[in-house]
């Protein structure tokens, strides 16, 4: 920075927000993202801007001196997207305004508000957004990944809501985009946005929500046999479940809670997570095939109001682990692949998870050229985690993690952005078809040339060929 030295002067006296460097009170704290594993990546500042001009000038400040740039809403992404090595950080989390239309259902939120925050709000008026399973996830990032949450099935992905977006460019420039301004930016944005610029607000149509009837459903699988039997007849009977059912399918350790019987603790079980938006008084009929699965272990089911349903997910919003994920989406389930994972996993270790998502539905109805999102028809999403507390044990995590992982490896068709790794190499090309990357890499180039906004699931922006005489 000490080359530099004017420009950051002039910056600290003019811009409408905090800043905190390397090395200064507060430093550790403001740096912090979900993964623990970024605290080994030292940016040299973190700001936290007051509101969207504040944004601009960050931008162009740290555009104008070359420095590495990070935007960080939440702080979730698996791959510690949001922090930069001896760069900036751009931190959201004061920009928190929320703005609620009982009467059009229309929201226009920030970006460093949490889907629990917005959660929350929404429900005094018996509303939603189609967004996120974890309480702490930020609004802005996992939007402009696609946005895949409780409701997916029924009202789509976050970004089939969106109607409109504010938008930071890499010269600190505000656009405003929708369908009828800027439609093609606004195309992009909706599966690709970390490319494009910082998003400062976000205009949503919201839907119905309310009281849902959900929770959580486990059955002991302990036996590896039993383990692939349950997780292929979820599987199938989650796709044949109402539209308005979302479900996850779940390897865990069943924990020493009060609500998990003696003889179950430290065992494998196969969990349901779910959440009904329909009929309050259909929501046990709906979830009776689920139960008939086997011997229920516990059940935690039954009418709540929807943000409760973030109860079920709290320990993920923990910080202070270090995450191995692989995932990727599916077409089908394979039956010898789920017999593959369900012998890996009769010995879970703590932090370790498998999740499924049955998707389809709403999702997959909307056209896969109408956003930039590239995976609208794919069946299922599966995730593998595993979480250790400290760096000395990564090796053994990831191990772990791509040994549970490897028995779908070939049967992936993509990614899911939002939940890119750090073993994910080159994720663009399996996030996003070769149709869509293309269109993508014309608006980067339209807005950020110089690939400002590169900490992200990045697609270069093109380079002219050179002109031969």
């Amino acid at each position: 920075m000490n080359q530099h030295q004017d420009a950051f002067n002039y910056f600290s006296a003019t811009f409408d927000g905090t800043i905190v460097h390397h090395g200064q009170a507060g430093y550790d704290d403001i740096r912090e993202v979900w993964n623990a594993a970024g605290r080994d990546v030292t940016p040299a500042l973190v700001v936290r801007p007051a509101d969207a001009h504040a944004v601009a000038h960050a931008v162009r400040f740290a555009a104008g001196i070359g420095l590495p740039l990070a935007v960080r809403s939440g702080g979730h992404s698996p791959a510690a997207f949001g922090t930069v090595q001896d760069g900036l950080v751009i931190d959201l989390t004061a920009l928190k305004a929320i703005n609620i239309d009982p009467d059009t259902r229309r929201v226009r939120v920030e970006p460093g508000l949490t889907w629990g925050e917005v959660a929350a709000a929404l429900h005094e008026h018996g509303l939603a957004i189609t967004a996120g399973d974890v309480a702490t996830v930020g609004v802005g990032g996992l939007t402009q990944g696609g946005g895949i949450g409780w409701f997916v099935r029924r009202y789509g992905l976050a970004i089939d809501r969106l109607r409109s977006a504010q938008l930071v460019t890499a010269t600190g420039d505000l656009l405003t985009v929708s369908d009828t301004e800027h439609p093609e930016v606004f195309w992009a944005l909706r599966g690709a946005g970390a490319n494009l610029g910082v998003i400062t607000a976000l205009e949503f149509e919201s839907h119905p929500a309310g009281m849902v009837y959900g929770g959580l459903l486990a059955f002991d699988a302990s036996d590896p046999a039993e383990g692939a039997r349950l997780m292929t007849t979820f599987a199938r009977l989650a796709h044949e479940a109402p539209e308005a059912l979302t479900t996850q399918g779940l390897f865990m350790a069943a924990p020493p809670a009060p609500f998990v019987p003696p003889h179950l603790v430290g065992k494998t079980l196969f969990a349901v997570a779910s959440v009904y938006s329909g009929d309050l008084a259909w929501g046990d009929a709906v979830l009776a095939p689920f139960r008939a699965m086997g011997t229920v272990g516990f059940d935690l089911t039954g009418p709540m109001p929807y943000p409760a349903i973030f109860q079920l997910t709290a320990d993920a919003a923990q910080r202070g682990f270090r995450h191995a994920i692989r995932s990727g989406f599916l077409n089908a389930l394979d039956d010898h692949a789920a017999q593959q994972l369900a012998a890996e996993v009769q010995l879970m270790q703590p932090g370790q998870i498998v999740q499924l998502r049955p998707l389809g539905g709403e999702m997959a109805r909307v056209p896969n050229h109408a956003t930039a999102f590239s995976h609208r028809t794919a069946r299922f999403l599966l995730m593998v985690s595993q979480a250790v507390p400290e760096a000395g044990l990564d090796a053994l995590a990831w191990s772990i993690t791509n040994r549970m992982f490897a028995p779908f490896e070939a049967q992936v068709t993509g990614l899911y952005g939002n939940f890119a790794s750090g073993q994910d190499i080159d994720p663009a090309r399996t996030a996003f078809t070769s149709a869509h990357r293309e269109r993508i890499a014309r608006v980067k180039t339209q807005l950020d040339p110089h690939n400002v906004f590169a900490r992200n699931v990045n697609i270069r922006p093109q380079v002219a060929e050179p002109v031969t005489a």
